[in-house]
């Protein structure tokens, strides 16, 4: 009988910490989901916040990002709703059972010129917020520009990459067998 009681006692200790375990958990996430929410709403409502952050402007540069901004929507969110248009007129196009490929070929025309306009929009609001930035700023600028353009490098001036780096280790070159730029003699 005394075994029994034991186990009985072991099963509702077990099952109390499973209760207060999940009630933990759920606290937290309802928590974390909360917190992230609100700063992914922030983020999108207001880009310049996440780029003041990131850039660690001054509040003089920060004020000047507002105005870059600005001018950016200004002119990109006429160029995105023309894209968005000609998407939609391709889409259902392609929809048809006999699609026109003249109409097809016009609307991926059309997409790719708004995006060559999207793409020079991009570059002078670079060209604008380098201006306003240190040099270690401007780095941080290109190197955020890689990333959100998708590139795998970082891209000349944004660090030391291997090449550098480990060229000259110990004196020697990658291999260990000295440097072989300009020497013929260890070529084999």
């Amino acid at each position: 009988m005394n075994f029994f009681s034991k186990n009985r006692l072991v099963f509702w200790l077990l099952i109390f910490l499973v209760v207060i375990n999940l009630t933990v958990l759920i606290t937290f996430l309802v928590f974390y989901s909360h917190i992230s929410n609100s700063s992914d709403q922030q983020l999108r409502e207001n880009p310049g916040i996440a780029l003041q952050k990131e850039l660690s402007l001054s509040p003089e540069q920060s004020e000047k990002v507002e105005v870059i901004q600005s001018d950016y929507r200004n002119s990109t969110d006429p160029i995105t709703a023309n894209i968005r248009n000609y998407r939609a007129q391709l889409l259902e196009e392609l929809a048809k059972n006999e699609p026109d490929t003249n109409l097809i070929n016009k609307c991926m025309e059309e997409i790719s010129f708004f995006q060559k306009q999207m793409q020079m929009a991009s570059i002078r609001q670079y060209m604008a917020l380098k201006e306003i930035c240190t040099p270690v700023q401007c780095q941080r600028l290109s190197s955020l520009y890689f990333e959100l353009y998708g590139c795998q490098g970082k891209g000349k001036g944004m660090g030391q990459g291997k090449g550098m780096m480990h060229q000259y280790r110990r004196g020697q070159g990658q291999q260990g067998r000295g440097n072989r730029i300009g020497n013929d003699s260890s070529a084999k």
